[in-house]
């Protein structure tokens, strides 16, 4: 047992002796750990699309940050007129509207640019449906619409979701020099 307790005490003396030797440019360094820092910007928001207008029904819907949602549903009434998803940029900026979706028939893929205030893009699916996705970006920050909407003749369902994503804040202001 005695020579246990005296190669510890070798041991704790050395390394002792050696802290004192080296200068503490030499000594590890020891790290101190920091939190994950936490998001500056409010969560996204979900919003829930969910109409069923009759034929002649024009249904406005402001899902926020400037984007507004027409759903248009045989206006006019008869058998030809217009069904359609109107996405209106009612903002102050212009914002980008990036699309991918399929009437059925066709997919269309594709992006522009929306003016402020009158800037609109219509996807017409008379007689139709459209399943797809729609990115409506501006300033603010994006709003994503998954869509589902279907022409009933008598009737239009509009179904999906609006997930709107504020764009992170920006760099900080670099320093005056005086």
């Amino acid at each position: 047992m005695p020579n246990v307790l005296r190669v510890v005490t070798l041991v704790i003396a050395t390394s002792m002796a050696a802290l004192l030797v080296f200068p503490t440019s030499m000594r590890a360094q020891q790290s101190i750990i920091q939190p994950f820092p936490q998001p500056t910007a409010p969560p996204p928001t979900i919003t829930a699309i969910t109409e069923t207008p009759a034929s002649n029904n024009v249904i406005f819907t402001d899902l926020g940050h400037g984007l507004i949602l027409i759903s248009i549903c045989r206006d006019g009434g008869q058998p030809n007129s217009l069904v359609a998803m109107d996405f209106h940029n009612g903002g102050t900026a212009v914002a980008t509207l990036n699309f991918l979706f399929s009437d059925g028939t066709n997919v269309t893929a594709n992006g522009l640019a929306l003016q402020p205030l009158f800037g609109e893009f219509q996807a017409i699916y008379n007689s139709k449906r459209i399943e797809g996705q729609f990115i409506f970006a501006n300033p603010t920050g994006n709003t994503t619409v998954n869509l589902h909407a279907f022409d009933g003749g008598s009737f239009c369902e509009i179904r999906g979701t609006a997930v709107f994503a504020p764009n992170p804040p920006g760099p900080p202001a670099p320093p005056v020099n005086k």
